[in-house]
C-alpha cells in the first residue's frame, strides 16, 4: 500500500509539472532576483520603488541618514540586475531595465540600453525622456559633449512634450557634467532649457497640469541661479552679468526672454 501511495504521489507531481510546463516543480518567484530567468522590468521597478519607499520612511524616522539611504538603494538595484542578460532584453523594454541599471550606477549597461531605447522610441514622450536619461549617463561617464548634444536633440519636441527637459538638465545632467571642462557650454544649455520650459503647454484643468504650473517658477529660479554659478565658476563674469539681466526680466514677469 505504501509503495502504491508513493507511486501515486510521484505520478501526481509529474502530471502537475507537465501541465505547468515546469522542470523542477517550483515556479520562479518574480520578486526574487536570484531566481533563474529574465525578470519582467515592471517587477524590478516595483521592487526598487518598494525599497526606496521603505528607506525613505527610515530616513524620516531618523534610523538612517540620507547618504545611507542612497547607498542602500544602489546596493538593492545591483542585486536586482545581478542575473539579467542584456542580450535578451527587448528594445521596447530597454528603457525600463535601464532605469534599474541607472539606480545601480551600472553606467555601461544603462548606456547600452538607453541607446537602444532612443533608437527604437515609439513616441515623442519616450524619445525625449530616454534621450535626457542617456545624456545624464554620458555626462556621468565623462562624455560631456555627447551629453550636451543629446540634451539639445530634445529641443525640437512639441510644446506638449517639453516638460521633462528643464528638470532633467537642471537636476540630473548639470550635476553629472559640471566641473569636467565644459561649464560654459553647460550654462548655455541650461539657459536654453529655461526657454524650453517657458514654452511648455499643459492642461490647467488636470492635477498634473496644475502641479506643473505651480512648480514652474521655482524650477526656473533655481535654474537661473545655477546658470550664474556655472558662468562665475568658469570665470565668465560677462556671461553671468548678461544671464542675470535675463533672469531679472523673466522673473519679474515683464517679458519672456
Amino acid at each position: 500500500m505504501r509503495n502504491r501511495l508513493g507511486l501515486l504521489a510521484c505520478l501526481t507531481l509529474a502530471l502537475g509539472c507537465a501541465l505547468a510546463g515546469c522542470k523542477t516543480g517550483v515556479l520562479p518567484d518574480p520578486n526574487d532576483p536570484h531566481d533563474v530567468g529574465q525578470v519582467a522590468p515592471d517587477i524590478l521597478r516595483q521592487n526598487l520603488e518598494s525599497t526606496s519607499d521603505s528607506l525613505n520612511d527610515r530616513v524620516i524616522k531618523g534610523e538612517i541618514s540620507d547618504s545611507e539611504r542612497r547607498s542602500l538603494i544602489v546596493k538593492r538595484a545591483n542585486e536586482l540586475v545581478a542575473h539579467l542578460k542584456l542580450e535578451q532584453i527587448e528594445p521596447a523594454k530597454a528603457w525600463e531595465y535601464a532605469e534599474v541599471y541607472r539606480a545601480a550606477q551600472r553606467w555601461k549597461e544603462a548606456d547600452a540600453l538607453l541607446e537602444l531605447a532612443v533608437k527604437n522610441a515609439p513616441s515623442e514622450d519616450r524619445r525625449v525622456n530616454d534621450s535626457l536619461r542617456l545624456a545624464q549617463v554620458k555626462a556621468t561617464e565623462g562624455n560631456v559633449p555627447e551629453a550636451l548634444r543629446l540634451a539639445r536633440s530634445t529641443f525640437d519636441a512639441p510644446v506638449t512634450e517639453k516638460a521633462p527637459i528643464l528638470p532633467a538638465v537642471l537636476y540630473e545632467i548639470v550635476p553629472a557634467a559640471k566641473g569636467k571642462g565644459h561649464d560654459v557650454e553647460l550654462g548655455k544649455l541650461l539657459e536654453d532649457a529655461i526657454q524650453q520650459h517657458q514654452q511648455v503647454i499643459v492642461d490647467p484643468n488636470t492635477d498634473a497640469g496644475r502641479a506643473f504650473l505651480a512648480a514652474r517658477p521655482h524650477h526656473v529660479q533655481v535654474a537661473w541661479e545655477t546658470v550664474l554659478e556655472l558662468f562665475i565658476q568658469a570665470h565668465r563674469t560677462d556671461l553671468a552679468k548678461e544671464a542675470g539681466q535675463k533672469a531679472q526680466t523673466m522673473m519679474s514677469g515683464n517679458a519672456r526672454v
